[in-house]
């Protein structure tokens, strides 16, 4: 039978205790079927934490969704089964029959943590029922083909049809077989003409010798004619979600010299994809998640909250920037603002002087300023601020030409080995460093716009975004202040407003 739907006001997680991870959006009549990973109910870490399912979301509008009661795949209930340890990422797509079809990853421990390719079809095009195959995809290339990547590494498969060509896309994430270990990771295509058979090339689509393995991938075309890879990839340099461009879809792929190295947001926005938005071709709307971090061990974990949605678009010179979207931010930030300051000027002489403001808000809530002028060396707000001035930095510091780079840093960093020895302050070492993530010689010609549910942050500057996830003891105004900040100069803010929201 199909699963029941029940309304809901957030695509955040699922509940309190079980995650959101790895998107796969899909604009169906312009209607948003959002399938999204979702974890078992109160896991941490690897394997117990991946044994993943898919849950389905819809929504008209990305604010009011829609959520399947049943998920939309799970495990297999056979130790044989090929997804028996977890449905992982894949993409959805209507097919020749007009019906919804599922390309997803299966993942098997007890066959060495292989990772195969499934095919799930639905009887319809919203996705109400899928029928699993018990076999992984069938390919027709021949052995050469196959042996020329990793056997372990073959997953996040995204499908495409591919105009041109008259055929089907299928993008793999996987590793070549041989090289520089830490660097092998690239994109295989397979092709098909029916979505039954595929054959695999044996060249990658997209190899930058730069990377692990990248996760998550998408292609599309927007109106300007170029192609984009979208990718995600949790190893430096430049983790996160990034992009490159061609004037074709096989490439080849290069880097935007955006002031990002195509990145569009740091590690803590993950896996992040896309789909048109609906009666507006020139944009995509991308969704990803911000990471759990457990407090007992510090460790971040896999799956989180889902972001707010966020619209994606091509500038003139072919780079990409990300905004948040106008209409969610009017629904859910309705209420009249808490604080409201026409012009703020803050001035610090051969210093850094702080002031903190209160936020009133107990829901979600959302600053919004602009920047009329600064002669300052850098200033910014302090989240989770205390009185030692620990806390999580937005800097912005002014480079040329009235652009900045903006970073989100936690403070104090941790210090060398011998001075830690003398002082004895072992400070925390975390993956992401000091600094969390960094865009530099961004233009911010838009009011700075920052969200704040709980203690998930998402900052949008200039065209790109920072998210993060605050320590645990910021995750409400009672853990810490929120302060500005700034050193040596002069800053001026205009139409400084903290809105209260709902929940999203």
């Amino acid at each position: 039978m199909p699963s029941k739907i029940s309304l809901t006001t957030s695509i955040r997680r699922p509940s309190e205790n079980t995650a959101a991870a790895d998107a796969i959006p899909i604009l169906v009549d312009n209607e948003y079927h959002l399938f999204h990973l979702s974890t078992p109910p109160s896991t941490i870490h690897h394997p117990e934490r991946l044994r993943s399912s898919w849950s389905h979301l819809r929504s008209k509008c990305l604010t009011q969704w829609e959520r399947a009661e049943q998920p939309a795949l799970s495990p297999g209930e056979s130790t044989q089964s090929p997804d028996a340890d977890g449905v992982w990422t894949g993409s959805a797509i209507l097919g020749p029959d007009g019906n919804m079809h599922i390309f997803y990853t299966g993942y098997n421990l007890a066959q060495g943590g292989k990772q195969v390719i499934i095919h799930a079809t639905s009887n319809d095009r919203i996705g109400s029922q899928f029928t699993k195959s018990t076999q992984p995809i069938h390919l027709k290339s021949d052995g050469g083909a196959r042996a020329a990547f990793e056997d372990i590494d073959f997953r996040d498969p995204f499908v495409l049809y591919n105009e041109d060509e008259k055929c089907y896309w299928m993008i793999v994430a996987t590793r070549l077989a041989e090289g520089p270990h830490w660097t092998r990771g690239c994109l295989a295509l397979l092709t098909s003409e029916d979505l039954q058979t595929w054959s695999l090339e044996p060249k990658p689509l997209y190899a930058p010798n730069d990377m692990m393995c990248p996760e998550c991938p998408e292609l599309f075309q927007l109106p300007n004619k170029k192609w984009y890879l979208v990718y995600s990839r949790f190893s430096a340099p430049n983790a996160g979600v990034v992009y490159r461009v061609a004037d074709s879809p096989r490439g080849p792929f290069h880097a935007p010299k955006d002031g990002s190295g195509g990145r569009l947001d740091g590690r803590r926005w993950y896996a992040a994809k896309s789909c048109p938005k609906a009666n507006d071709p020139s944009k995509r709307v991308f969704f990803g998640w911000v990471a759990d971090q457990c407090v007992a061990d510090g460790k971040w974990m896999w799956g989180g909250d889902m972001a707010m949605p966020r619209e994606v678009m091509a500038k003139e010179d072919g780079t990409l920037v990300v905004e948040p979207i106008r209409q969610a931010l009017d629904t859910v930030f309705y209420a009249q603002p808490s604080t409201n300051l026409t012009n703020t000027e803050f001035e610090a002489v051969g210093s850094t002087a702080t002031k903190s403001f209160e936020i009133k808000c107990e829901r979600p809530y959302m600053i919004t300023f602009g920047i009329v002028s600064s002669s300052a060396t850098s200033f910014g707000l302090i989240f989770g601020s205390d009185s030692d001035l620990s806390g999580c930095y937005l800097r912005f510091e002014p480079t040329f030409d009235g652009r900045y780079t903006v970073s989100l840093a936690t403070a104090p960093a941790p210090f060398d080995d011998f001075w830690a020895d003398q002082y004895k302050i072992y400070l925390p070492r975390g993956v992401d460093g000091p600094t969390i993530v960094r865009h530099d010689n961004i233009k911010i010609d838009k009011p700075v716009t920052i969200l704040r549910s709980r203690d998930v942050l998402e900052v949008f500057v200039g065209g790109r975004s920072l998210s993060y996830r605050l320590p645990q003891q910021s995750s409400s105004t009672k853990g810490g202040e929120t302060r500005l900040f700034v050193e040596d100069g002069r800053v001026e803010y205009s139409d400084f407003k903290v809105i209260e929201g709902a929940d999203y």
